[in-house]
């Protein structure tokens, strides 16, 4: 709740021309507004979570976005408006709901370089520019927005009627004008008038909901391989039914397991494994984005080593990727196309040596419990472990 003199000012002054509606700009902190924040942040799949994650809002009138992504844990958030009055009003808001936000007066006509000399360079995870374009110089802000956005430009369009700003136009101008390369349609908000929604990201847009026939990745349809993908009368323990076939499929395909998604295609020497964080355990839920970051790092060092001494597919690089509501982090990794098998006792003794030689475990059962079918699979011969998730760990 906020206090009746602010409610007043927010009315005054969260809009332009000043005064002129009997309304904010945004519904904001409970009080109305023309738009209609939370229609936008239902077309927008606005995240759930910024936990550890930054967010600048390029265009943020009172600081709806600011003030609700500050709310969901965001780390570092700015705001940028180029009207003095509604930056007052909306520093006043951050101030009486105690949420430490930075918010600036700013044209962006003013370009790049006097950005930098008052927010610095570093980048942002999610940068938001919400019906701003044609109110400024559009090269200038795809200069800002090249520049600072790490992972995800969220981006809205203003009406076609009188800015011309149709799907098939705005599809050409933000393929010109913006360096990331991978651009999601989110849609039509028509709160006020119907404008077009993106994501626009160099994060792989990844959905790791589980589907009985495919996955997507990167706008991608992937073909699950599953069980349900062989006509097994009887499944066994440990995947044992699963021996002797193919752990690939001609095409785009994906092993969709519960802590991780791998995706690949058979064409291609490597594949993406998605490492899932967003579920509960007994103790602990996996929100925070630097903690995701800190758990993949753990898991590629011990896929390296178990690579190194060949019970493992290579790892390549840690490689970002992101869903409808939060990011993840995934290993570019060797893409082996073999069978499922169970290993040998000597193989099994081998890699439990090795582990142990290098401080290398496993919480919840034992590493030798873990060399079942459906966690390894032979090429050419050789035996590789291909299931090594967050349980696994390594001593410092």
């Amino acid at each position: 709740m906020i206090s009746d003199t602010l409610k007043q000012k927010l009315k005054e002054k969260g809009q332009f021309p000043y005064g002129k509606r009997d309304r904010a700009y945004q519904s904001i902190a409970g009080e109305p507004g023309i738009r209609d924040m939370n229609h936008r942040f239902k077309v927008m799949n606005f995240p759930k979570s910024f936990d550890g994650e930054t967010v600048i809002d390029f265009g943020c009138s009172a600081g709806a976005i600011c003030l609700e992504a500050k709310k969901r844990g965001a780390k570092r958030v700015v705001g940028l408006d180029y009207k003095s009055e509604t930056i007052d009003v909306a520093k006043s808001l951050a101030r009486e709901l105690n949420l430490d936000i930075e918010f600036y007066t700013f044209n962006i006509d003013d370009g790049i370089h006097h950005l930098k000399q008052i927010i610095g360079e570093d980048k942002f995870d999610h940068v938001f520019a919400l019906a701003i374009w044609a109110h400024c110089d559009e090269n200038k802000l795809a200069d800002m927005i090249n520049h600072y956005t790490d992972k995800i430009c969220w981006f809205e369009g203003h009406n076609a009627y009188t800015y011309g700003d149709t799907k098939s136009k705005m599809d050409t101008e933000l393929e010109k004008l913006l360096d990331l390369p991978y651009h999601e349609y989110l849609g039509e908000t028509s709160d006020r008038s119907v404008r077009q929604n993106y994501k626009i990201s160099r994060s792989n847009r990844v959905e790791m909901t589980k589907k009985e026939e495919f996955i997507y990745y990167s706008g991608d349809v992937f073909n699950t391989i599953n069980e349900s993908n062989y006509d097994f009368k009887e499944k066994l323990p440990g995947g044992a039914h699963l021996i002797g076939q193919n752990t690939y499929v001609e095409g785009k395909y994906n092993f969709n397991g519960k802590y991780s998604c791998y995706f690949a295609d058979y064409k291609n020497d490597f594949g993406i494994k998605v490492i899932n964080l967003n579920i509960w355990t007994d103790d602990i839920e996996y929100s925070n984005l630097s903690y995701k970051r800190e758990i993949v790092e753990k898991i590629f060092k011990i896929q390296k080593i178990l690579s190194d001494g060949g019970f493992a597919p290579e790892p390549h690089q840690i490689v970002d990727c992101h869903d409808s509501q939060t990011f993840h982090y995934g290993i570019s990794m060797e893409n082996l196309k073999g069978k499922f098998v169970q290993p040998s006792e000597e193989w099994i003794k081998d890699l439990v040596l090795f582990c142990d030689k290098n401080n290398i475990s496993r919480e919840g059962w034992s590493i030798e419990q873990d060399c079942v079918p459906k966690n390894c699979i032979e090429v050419n011969g050789k035996t590789y472990m291909v299931d090594i998730d967050y349980r696994w760990n390594i001593d410092k």
